[in-house]
């Protein structure tokens, strides 16, 4: 991936709180546009070896954002209601059908007790556990292929006529429910639309997302898939 000709903000101007949680293309082949397979074939060639991965001062920005995101009520730590709640703003969308509404759910539900253990109101994520669990989780050959699990349903959310392509304004949508502005959506989509065709396949949607959590490489256009990065 070239890096993006757009100008984005490396920061945002609003500052965010700090939280933790664990993360997770190049894609195989699929049916159809709107299916997603993981591939136990990846190919990480361009990252950092397993045991060096998330070692730079960009990386923990990245995940310091993600984080910061993902703590939707912004008193400073993860909880499984921020979780829950980020969620339901995809299925509230409307395009998910119940089949992968039902999946979606389970799979949040699971993801955060393999990660973080029982669901209560006093199991709370702090960023720097946050940091620590993902710094694992990128380092270990078969966690990091089901670290990306939950991107296709973010996906299928946001595709309006399931058509297995995204458009800006559907894009938008993604940055909404993440609580972000739209102004930033419009950069981000963009630079993720290297062909300037005005939309982004479902593979190329989970390849930057994926891509987000795992390259310290500064260059890379990922780094604008969950919007302006925090300052430190």
């Amino acid at each position: 991936i070239h890096a993006c000709k757009c100008f984005i903000p490396v920061a945002n101007d609003t500052k965010r709180h700090h939280s933790n949680l664990r993360a997770t293309d190049r894609l195989p082949n699929v049916k159809n546009r709107n299916t997603y397979k993981s591939s136990e074939s990846e190919s990480d060639s361009d990252l950092e070896p397993p045991g060096h991965r998330g070692e730079s001062t960009f990386w923990r920005r990245k995940i310091r954002t993600f984080h910061g995101i993902i703590d939707v009520n912004k008193d400073g730590v993860i909880s499984y209601d921020d979780f829950v709640l980020l969620g339901e703003r995809f299925i509230e969308l409307g395009h998910l059908t119940e089949k992968h509404t039902t999946e979606f759910r389970a799979l949040l539900k699971d993801l955060w007790e393999k990660r973080w253990g029982p669901v209560n109101p006093y199991n709370l994520v702090t960023v720097e556990q946050f940091l620590e669990d993902m710094h694992h989780v990128i380092n270990d050959k078969r966690l990091v292929r089901k670290a990306h699990s939950f991107l296709p349903y973010l996906f299928r959310a946001l595709d309006k006529d399931q058509s297995g392509e995204i458009s800006e304004d559907e894009f938008k949508l993604f940055f909404t429910c993440l609580g972000l502005r739209e102004e930033d959506a419009s950069l981000a989509f963009r630079c993720m639309d290297k062909d300037g065709d005005g939309v982004v396949a479902m593979k190329e949607f989970v390849k930057q997302g994926r891509e987000f959590f795992l390259t310290e490489d500064e260059e890379k256009v990922s780094k604008y898939f969950f919007g302006p990065l925090m300052d430190h």
